[in-house]
């Protein structure tokens, strides 16, 4: 664990931290600045700060510069006004596409007709930011953003799921401490691997500072049975509603005609958890009149030709399916969002995922809103979305003797949130289009899990990994965090 020494910076959003010794912080900062704007129909002042808080190491030697950015409502009570710490995956990005698509006061359009070429990237305010019922305050990981190690710090430290983890913890113990909000409820939003980071911060801060809810949105804490590892057949079953769900939004699954998507998915995940992944338990030992049974109902629940499974153990990858659904068509479907498709690769062409032109205009967007309106001077080109060479990431081992085929129980980190704190409710949010991070491992890893089933909510929204791009969803999303740190009860399970 980092340990942390700081000086008090006085700013209008409150008080931000500095390593005592650490070098002077870059001309300009912390950049503060005043807004008043309307989020849920309410009227809201707060006050945006995009500062510093450096962390030192057991040798007092400073180790890593965060820079954060906190949206904090003015003239608050610490005491009942929740903060929201937010950040995205990677590893490793910045956190600015939940700061500019879907939480911040400001927010970025995106196209809704998938098939559409785009309209060119414009910013307006957010009213469905959750600005009205907390405050957040956006963390950009090591080496992301404008957050850097310092000379003290090693890189394959802060490039581990461990280190990465604790270093997000320790600055969330920092700038609450700094900012007078230890009576503050804290609530944690990780998307993507950002939800592998949030598992780990819950076990974490357990220890010191224990969180009032974790919000896993397109989780990938059980990544065993999300990725598709050759001979792990479990994780074709887990999978197998993401597939139907994508086949039936492009009309390509008879099965599922006059089905609604919660029909889809429900009766997809019980047969592809029974029936489905009994027939590939079996493997080649299946008999052949059976496995040619699976292999036609797979084709009449995913559009893909019974020939194909029946070539390949009844199997099909998550990329594989992007290419082949709509390879008849001369297309292949995003893996990020599955509803936004694009001309088919050729031997002479790299798949370009399509889901990337609504991803586009994020970066520039994001270094306009830090020039224009936070008042920020230091050079925006700095501002990295990604992190260099992370992919040097360690993932570590999570169970001690046994090596690697022990490892990644990362499900198991949130297991002392709920102990140590009887209010922790945890939030688990998939795409249905997604083919990343998809319906089914979300469903699997809870039923896995031995958490209190009234406090932990499943929702499912229309659209991809970030499916806070769909405008209906967008509200939906919100809507949940709001009930999540109010107290109240999130929506349904199925948005659609």
């Amino acid at each position: 664990m980092t340990d942390i020494t700081k000086r008090a910076l006085l700013g209008a959003g409150g008080l931000l931290t500095l390593a005592a010794g650490a070098a002077k912080a870059a001309e300009g900062g912390p950049f503060v600045t005043y807004h008043s704007g309307f989020f849920n129909d309410r009227k809201v002042d707060y006050v945006a700060t995009v500062g510093e808080t450096v962390l030192t190491g057991a040798d007092g030697q400073p180790t890593i510069r965060f820079v954060s950015t906190a949206y904090v409502k003015d003239k608050t009570d610490p005491k009942i006004r929740p903060v929201l710490f937010a950040f995205n995956g990677g590893p490793s990005s910045s956190s600015s596409t939940l700061h500019m698509v879907a939480l911040g006061p400001k927010r970025i359009g995106v196209e809704q007709d998938p098939k559409a070429p785009g309209a060119p990237p414009s910013m307006s305010d957010n009213p469905l930011s959750v600005l009205d019922v907390a405050d957040i305050v956006f963390i950009d990981p090591a080496e992301t953003g404008f957050t850097r190690i310092l000379p003290g710090g090693k890189r394959e430290y802060f490039y581990s799921i461990e280190g990465d983890s604790q270093s997000c913890s320790d600055f969330i113990v920092a700038w609450v401490k700094a900012n007078g909000r230890e009576a503050s409820p804290k609530y944690v939003l990780g998307e993507s691997y950002g939800t592998q980071r949030a598992a780990f911060m819950a076990g974490q801060l357990a220890k010191t500072m224990p969180l009032d809810g974790v919000f896993l949105f397109g989780q990938a804490v059980n990544m065993i049975e999300t990725s598709q590892r050759a001979k792990n057949v479990l994780a074709y079953a887990t999978n197998l509603p993401a597939l139907c769900a994508i086949a039936a939004y492009h009309g390509k699954a008879p099965a599922w005609k006059g089905k609604t998507m919660t029909q889809v998915v429900d009766q997809s995940y019980a047969w592809g958890m029974g029936e489905y992944l009994q027939a590939l338990l079996q493997g080649y030992d299946l008999p052949a009149a059976r496995r040619k049974a699976i292999a036609d109902k797979l084709e009449a629940m995913t559009g893909i030709g019974a020939d194909y499974y029946l070539a390949n153990d009844l199997i099909i990858t998550k990329m594989a399916f992007a290419l082949e659904l709509l390879k008849p068509d001369g297309q292949m479907m995003g893996i990020y969002d599955a509803r936004y498709v694009g001309p088919a690769p050729t031997p002479t062409t790299r798949v370009a995922d399509p889901f990337a032109k609504a991803r586009a205009p994020i970066e520039p967007m994001m270094q306009e809103h830090l020039a224009k309106n936070l008042g920020v001077t230091w050079p925006v080109a700095d501002y990295r979305p990604l992190a260099p060479n992370s992919n040097t990431w360690t993932w570590g081992g999570t169970l001690g003797p046994g090596g690697p085929f022990l490892d990644f129980d990362y499900p198991a980190r949130i297991d002392a949130a709920f102990k140590v704190n009887p209010k922790f409710r945890l939030m688990i949010g998939t795409g249905l289009y997604d083919l990343t991070t998809t319906v089914g491992p979300a469903r699997y890893m809870v039923s896995k899990s031995d958490w209190p089933r009234d406090r932990v909510f499943q929702r499912q929204y229309v659209g991809g990994h970030m499916a806070y791009t769909d405008t209906g969803s967008h509200k939906a999303f919100t809507d949940d965090i709001r009930a999540w740190v109010t107290g109240g009860k999130p929506g349904p399970m199925q948005a659609a």
